[in-house]
């Protein structure tokens, strides 16, 4: 068991942040690259910085055994860097790189699971001496030579001369944020980001990655960097702009200008013992050419930049911690509550209070910008989501044998970010699904039916009224009615009989608890929880899932589910004293009745007939217990809702209005009864204090 070092938990969710970005960011490489079989430079270099940051920063956190593992991954990465067009065969790299990051990924949760006590700590022995026989074989392959030592790729200063690039530097003056604590961490992350842009490199205070003191002198006097003007200067420029935790920077001197060392001493440090002074140089200590004049350019540019602002340049992005953005959403939505409160007070009714009018409708006005402005922050597109799936397709498909091409459209589609995190586990099961039971396990069974023997899985999204539209499809086999049916007959969870059931409902059974038509249980499915996970877990975002499935064709998943579940637009319905809220999502239609529409089914139920297709009524009144002296059916009003591809018809006294409400949970007392089973979701405040219970319609009218 291992223990968090003390002081490292202020820093621990900037690491978690940190890490899986960057462990999605190489997932997507390798999903990328994997299919041309090939890395070109940018990919190897993108992927040595990521390991290369991620050692770094596991080790400043205490985490070994993550860094070593990094270390190791980076070391046969630097054998690929260094001979790219010796390299002829890199197929066996992708396996056991997603080994690492999955490896990575699962001690990263246990660690989260356990902040502030223990965790366990993954032993990597097998992994590592895989990494190793990796770079010894990758390292046979590049004509036998020895790749040079990867623990420090970048030469050390005792070892590396200056040549004269000395004269030729720029300097920037690094600034962190108020009270982001760590400034020497920060700092050294900061190093490790353009660490490998710069033939030359310089910092102060150097020993940031083993002195918390230097934190003070960051604090006091800033950061320094030095690089040779013959780097990339606006690549790190714009790596140090948009650090995590910077807030502003300056350049102290451009190639044109004089020597750091001339800067005047009361802005900068006297320069350390060269000792202390990390220097990073050329692997070819050959003088570099004179910078160019575009280059210099480019520096002067960004100084007269500077200039102009002020003398800093402001990240313009920031992290921020999802309490903090659920707190203001519920203040935003406490704000619309009590300004509907106050525009619609009973005291101000029969007044004639112009200016107040006036500025009643600028503040609805601004209220509204607020909480369009707030839900856009909590906006998060689908595509991180998207990706992972991307992750699974392969994985099956190396362990299954299938040849199956993974297709995605829509992925910058944007959802609240709670939604977000609920949809990973339906659509992995979904699209699981698709693999083990929609395509065919025989190549000759697709080619006989006209198909291409390569199958497709193909995830989309797409905005559609308020609400996002995703579909998990495939070109495989599609469901047997038949054998669902009888699968069903078995377990004995038909509800009606058999002849009265249609394909879709048949299709749609397979999402019953417990439901699974694999007779034996693989590693994929078979235990009746997958489905059965997909549906709870939509529901619990306001959704709805349908299955539409053709034998022999294919199969898809359907998946509505609103952009935000904290405001929604609603239909205000009065039922006598009671008002509720149905969701607009779900009305279709809303009318008065005629006498001759009314009709009865064999148990004396209740149908209406409306353009040919009957639809069973039901009484709010009678539902819930209410008194009301509108009990004849052509005095009220009738709401058509649908969901879920089932449909009915509400009864209530009358329609009050459309509002867009801030739904409320239940108190936690009432817990112990059953209120979602009986058809409400929440409540909500009305403008004159009264409460509106909202109508969950899929529960309704299943």
């Amino acid at each position: 068991m291992a223990k968090i070092e003390p002081g490292m938990e202020a820093m621990l969710d900037m690491y978690f942040f940190e890490t899986n970005s960057l462990l999605e960011q190489l997932d997507e490489i390798l999903l990328r690259t994997e299919q041309a079989n090939a890395f070109d430079s940018e990919d190897i270099k993108e992927i040595f910085r990521i390991m290369h940051t991620i050692k770094g920063s596991s080790a400043m956190m205490g985490f070994d055994n993550l860094s070593v593992l990094a270390h190791k991954a980076e070391d046969m990465f630097f054998v690929i860097r260094e001979n790219p067009e010796l390299i002829t065969d890199v197929s066996f790299v992708y396996d056991l790189v997603f080994q690492v990051s999955d490896s990575y990924k699962a001690q990263i949760e246990a660690i989260q699971n356990n902040v502030g006590g223990e965790y366990e700590l993954s032993n990597f022995d097998e992994l590592i001496e895989k990494l190793k026989n990796a770079k010894e074989k990758l390292s046979g392959e590049a004509n036998g030579e020895a790749p040079a030592p990867a623990a420090t790729p970048a030469a050390s200063a005792e070892s590396a001369p200056s040549g004269n690039k000395g004269n030729n530097k720029t300097s920037v003056r690094v600034f962190f944020e108020d009270g982001c604590q760590m400034e020497n961490l920060r700092a050294f992350l900061l190093i490790n980001t353009i660490r490998e842009e710069c033939s030359f490199l310089e910092f102060y205070p150097a020993d940031v990655e083993t002195n918390p003191e230097t934190s003070k002198e960051i604090i006091e006097h800033g950061f320094l960097i030095t690089f040779s003007a013959e780097d990339n200067q606006d690549y790190i420029l714009k790596q140090i702009e948009t650090a995590l935790n910077v807030q502003s920077y300056e350049v102290l001197a451009a190639p044109s200008e004089a020597p750091v060392a001339e800067a005047p001493k009361a802005e900068i440090p006297p320069e350390p013992a060269k000792e202390a002074v990390e220097k990073v140089e050329e692997k070819q200590p050959a003088p570099a050419p004179a910078p160019t004049e575009s280059a210099v350019e480019k520096a002067q540019a960004a100084v007269a930049n500077v200039a102009a602002q002020g003398g800093s340049q402001k990240q313009s992005l920031i992290s921020v911690n999802l309490a903090k953005l659920d707190a203001l959403n519920d203040i935003v939505g406490e704000i619309i509550t009590t300004e509907s409160m106050v525009i619609s007070n009973p005291d101000l009714e029969g007044l004639e209070l112009e200016s107040f009018s006036k500025a009643a409708r600028d503040l609805k006005k601004l209220t509204g910008e607020l909480q369009d402005t707030v839900m856009s922050i909590r906006m998060v597109p689908l595509s991180g989501v998207f990706q992972k799936m991307n992750r699974i397709v392969r994985d099956m498909r190396k362990k299954l044998g299938k040849d199956v091409e993974f297709v995605m459209e829509g992925e910058d589609t944007e959802v609240d970010k709670s939604i977000v995190d609920s949809l990973q586990d339906p659509l992995m099961h979904l699209v699981r699904n698709c693999m083990d039971h929609g395509i065919e396990e025989n190549v000759n069974d697709r080619t006989a039916n006209g198909k291409p023997a390569k199958g497709t899985v193909k995830l989309t999204a797409q905005n559609s009224s308020g609400e996002v539209i995703i579909t998990v499809s495939d070109d495989g086999a599609g469901i047997d009615p038949e054998k669902v049916l009888a699968k069903a007959r078995r377990q004995g969870v038909l509800t009606k009989p058999e002849s009265e059931y249609t394909v879709k409902e048949i299709q749609n059974l397979i999402l019953l608890p417990g439901f699974s038509t694999n007779e034996q249980v693989t590693e994929f499915s078979g235990r009746g929880v997958g489905m059965d996970v997909v549906k709870s877990n939509v529901e619990k975002c306001n959704g709805t899932i349908v299955v539409d499935s053709k034998k022999g064709a294919g199969t898809t998943f359907i998946i509505k589910i609103p952009l935000t579940l904290a405001i929604i637009d609603g239909m205000e319905i009065s039922v006598g004293d009671i008002v509720f809220t149905v969701p607009i999502s779900t009305i279709r239609e809303s009318f008065k009745v005629e006498p001759e529409q009314i009709l009865r089914d064999t148990d004396g139920n209740e149908m209406i007939m409306l353009r040919g297709i009957c639809y069973p009524i039901l009484r709010m009144h009678e539902k819930f217990g209410i008194e009301t002296e509108v009990t004849d059916l052509k005095e009220g009003i009738l709401l058509l809702v649908e969901t879920d591809n089932k449909s009915m018809c509400i009864f209530a006294d009358k329609l009050i209005g459309e509002q867009q409400v801030v739904v409320k949970p239940f108190p936690k007392y009432l817990a112990r009864y059953d209120i979602k089973g009986e058809g409400l979701s929440g409540c909500t405040i009305m403008g004159d204090g009264s409460i509106s219970l909202i109508i969950d319609t899929n529960t309704l009218i299943g």
